[in-house]
Order: structure tokens, then sequence, then C-alpha cells
């Protein structure tokens, strides 16, 4: 067991750089953390997780983690607090918290430094996350148990009565009130984007070319359903700038100003509840659109585009898939954000082929391409 542990301290210290062998021994010493954690230690990291992300976001507002990744090297808890106008011996205890659960590196008494997760938590993607996730989905969380027990623990499906409205005092469904908040959905946004950047995307297991293949100008090759700021249609235009045709981002006319300035996308203004109005596109797609409807409400999506594909159309759905067993904790946990938010489920296997073939649609293809998330691309036609 001594040369068990000193492997370990050797790995910590070395880890690979291979995402692979990084992911193997993740998983190993996961499991092991668990096996040989005392019980009395179990309880407390469960009792105490709230807790973390409450001081991160504090540690946010006070710019530890920006502070200590900038510094070089360490810092005392006392320039902390006087860069951050913090109370010296307030900073010291939510560094000591900090650097107890490993966000941060302590060196000496009272002297921290920045490690790799203070790096990561430095940059402002992950920063917003923090912010996004404090802000508009923590309220809910924290509603969750009155609300399922006031509703006799049925699963919920109703888009206006979740627990973001108990919390939010509101009966405005969850992206309206959103979309009236914009220091909610710039947080957002700026976090999905550095969740997403440099990821494996579903063109990575998707061979879009060929399935466009002679196309022309005046061909509609993309349809870009409910896009939000125009992330995907931009990647197409990215990966495919040879093809010729026309890339289509759909989305409601308050948000197409904030949209991204791509070259060669056109705009359209849309409502997910009309019929689709680009009739005989090679490709339809919605990306993580039908996560954030209960059935009812994803079938009407999905039956207002169905009557606009033609021969030769496809409707590609990106989608995380929970495996039917052994699933990521991220994919429940967005499982738990879906139900806590909207109402609406991160859909297992089964799910998903249940849901499509009751809204009339075949699956061709499903490719995953997050081995973590479950994100994948479901190729369908129509039945």
């Amino acid at each position: 067991m001594a040369d068990l542990a000193t492997q370990i301290e050797s790995a910590a210290k070395s880890p690979p750089s291979d995402p692979a062998e990084r992911l193997a021994l993740y998983n190993a010493a996961q499991k092991l953390f668990y096996a040989v954690e005392d019980p009395l230690d179990s309880i407390n990291r469960v009792n105490g997780s709230p807790l973390i992300h409450i001081v991160s976001f504090i540690a946010t507002n006070l710019n530890i983690y920006e502070q200590l990744a900038a510094a070089g090297g360490p810092l005392t808890g006392a320039s902390l607090a006087a860069s951050s106008k913090c109370d010296p011996v307030l900073m010291s205890r939510i560094l000591r918290l900090l650097a107890s659960n490993t966000l941060i590196l302590e060196t000496g008494e009272d002297t921290f430094a920045a490690n790799n997760i203070t790096q990561a938590l430095a940059q402002p993607g992950y920063r917003a996350g923090i912010i996004h996730c404090f802000k508009a989905i923590t309220p809910s969380f924290m509603a969750m148990p009155d609300f399922l027990a006031e509703t006799n623990y049925e699963n919920p499906k109703d888009l206006v009565n979740s627990p973001f409205q108990k919390a939010n005092n509101t009966d405005k469904p969850a992206f309206v009130f959103a979309m009236e908040n914009p220091d909610l959905m710039a947080n957002f946004n700026v976090w999905m984007a550095a969740v997403h950047s440099n990821a494996q995307t579903w063109l990575h297991v998707f061979d879009f070319a060929g399935h466009v293949k002679g196309s022309t100008p005046e061909t509609a090759i993309f349809v870009d359903i409910a896009g939000g700021l125009g992330q995907q249609s931009g990647l197409i235009k990215k990966m495919h700038p040879e093809i010729p045709g026309r890339v289509i981002l759909e989305e409601q006319p308050f948000i197409l100003p904030q949209t991204l300035p791509i070259e060669g996308i056109e705009k359209l203004g849309f409502d997910l509840w009309a019929p689709q109005p680009i009739k005989g596109a090679k490709v339809y797609y919605a990306r993580n659109i039908l996560h954030d409807y209960p059935d009812d409400k994803a079938i009407a999506i999905i039956q207002n585009t169905l009557p606009a594909l033609t021969e030769g159309s496809i409707f590609v759905i990106d989608e995380i898939i929970i495996p039917n067993t052994g699933v990521h904790p991220t994919a429940t946990q967005t499982d738990m954000i879906m139900l806590a938010s909207f109402s609406s489920i991160e859909r297992t296997e089964r799910q998903w082929d249940a849901l499509l073939d009751k809204a009339g649609l075949k699956i061709v293809k499903k490719a995953k391409y997050n081995t973590t998330t479950g994100q994948s691309a479901i190729v369908t036609v129509p039945k």
C-alpha cells in the first residue's frame, strides 16, 4: 500500500497529458477516494458541498482566483484582503476553506498560490459559470424539496410550474425571465462559449459535406432552429467554407440583434411554436432545444418542423443521451438543472427512442461525440 500511495502522489505531481489516460486515472482515483473515505468524512462532504459553491461565488466577487492566477507566485491573505477591500480575518477564513477543498494551494501560514483548478476558475468563462449557477440555478435547487413535496413527488411536466417559478416568485418560463434580466443571459452565454470552445462537435461524427453534396448557392443547406447566438451556424461556415448554399439562423426577433456577426449567415426571426418557414433544406438542426421542454412541448416542436422536410432532408437533434446505465455525474447534474428550471429532462436512450417515434421520426444514426456528457448527434428522417 505504501508503494501505491507513492505512485498516486507521483501521478498527482505529474499527471498524464493524454486525455484518455487522464480520464482513466480520474475514474480510478475517484473510485479509490470513495472506497477509502471515512463515513464521517462522507457525510461532511455531502453536507458541505453547497458551501463550496457559495464560497466560490464569494471568491469570484473578491477576484481571488484571478489575483492568484495572475500573481505567478504565493500571496498572503493580508495582501489579498487589501487588494480586495476585505477584512483580513474574513479573507483568511475564505482562503482556508478554498484551500481545504483544493480550489487553491496553501503554501504556508496564511499564504496561498494558484493550482490548476485556480487557473481554470480564473478564466472568464468559468467565472461566468460560477456566477450564473449561483444566481440562476442554485435558488431553484433550494426550492426543489418544498416544490416536490407540495406536488406529491410527481415528475414535473409543466414549463411554468417548476422550482424555478417558486424560487423567483414568477409565472414566467425560465428563459423569458432570464431574457428580462440581461446579466443572467450575459453570464450564461460567456459560460456556454467556454464550455464548448475547442471541444468535439457533431460535425466530427457526421459527414455534413457528404450529405449536402451537389448543393448550389440557392440551396438551403443548414437551418439552425432556435440557434441562439449562432455558434453552430458559424461552425458550419468555419469548417466547410467551400460548400455553397444558404446557412440560416432562426431565433426570436429580440435575440437576433445579440447574435454573432458571422459573414454569409442569413438571420430569420422565428417562432418555435409556428410551422417551420424554410422548406426543403438539406439539414434541419436543433441543439439542446428539446431538453428544455417536457415531452408534449418537444413533440410539438418536432411536428412543427416535419412538414418542411422533403426528399433528402434530415433533422439532426443534438442532445445529451443519458445511457440506460452507468451515467456520468455531469449528465445527472444537468438533468436536475432541467428539472429545476424547466420541468424538463435529460432523456435516456430509451426515452429518446420513444419520444422521437411518437413525434413521427425514424432514427437513422446516433453518434456520441462527448463521452462525459453523452452529447450526441441523433440523425432522423420522417417515418
